[in-house]
């Protein structure tokens, strides 16, 4: 089996993206996941994480970049659960805007900008690990491994659907991984195998999540894990 290098590291990385877009699909739906999961499968902690969640939220620095909240709820509204928890879910937006360090308007205007990758990174994974901490608090770190890794199992196949059958086989697939770490969008770079005996192997060399990873050093690493990098198992299965 041969590898190829492909791909090149960018120092001070920039990341482009639709902020509007990357709230929907990384705070509002993830956070509907959570909410969803828990209520449905651990109705008995449900109320409790909550209120952990909220308290960790309100000793966090806060903006509020919404004086008239009417937009913001009626797009809530569009998910499940997050009406009934719409003040943490609209601190969670305001914690979100500030951390990518963008104002509101950029927010409604629902264009492309580039922002620092850091700040991407941390835009929605502070809030997340509220919730990993939380869990453990409430039913000790090995269950909320467990329940969080069904959680993603749960949010990316109903929200990730667009990775299911994509590849027509594993040539194909390389073929396109080969271009699309080589168009560079985060200065990603990979060793790819050739196709053998049904395999295809990735390695990474570099990730833009694990670069600041360092950031949450209070952390355990079982625990960044899940939060950064178990995503890829169920999608890889899809």
């Amino acid at each position: 089996m041969k590898f190829e290098q492909h791909g090149k590291e960018v120092i001070n990385l920039e990341i482009k993206y639709n902020p509007f877009e990357f709230a929907e699909s990384n705070l509002f739906k993830r956070l509907s996941n959570i909410y969803g999961y828990v209520k449905e499968n651990k109705p008995e902690i449900y109320d409790e994480l909550i209120e952990k969640v909220s308290q960790k939220i309100k000793l966090l620095p806060k903006k509020d970049f919404f004086t008239n909240k009417s937009k913001v709820i009626e797009r809530i509204a569009q998910c499940n659960y997050l009406l009934e928890n719409q003040d943490s879910v609209i601190r969670h937006l305001n914690i979100f805007i500030d951390t990518q360090g963008i104002t509101d308007s950029e927010y409604w205007q629902k264009n492309e900008i580039k922002i620092p990758a850091k700040n991407f990174m941390h835009s929605a994974k502070d809030l997340y690990f509220l919730y990993i901490t939380s869990l453990v608090e409430i039913i000790g770190k090995e269950n909320t491994i467990e329940i969080y890794k069904k959680m993603i199992d749960s949010y990316v196949r109903k929200y990730d659907t667009n990775q299911l059958n994509i590849f027509n086989d594993l040539e194909d697939m390389r073929t396109r991984v080969i271009r699309w770490v080589d168009n560079n969008p985060y200065g990603r770079v990979r060793l790819i195998s050739t196709v053998e005996n049904g395999r295809l192997i990735e390695i990474c060399k570099n990730c833009e999540k694990v670069q600041y990873l360092d950031d949450f050093d209070e952390l355990d690493g079982d625990l960044l894990y899940i939060e950064s990098c178990y995503c890829h198992k169920p999608l890889a299965e899809m």
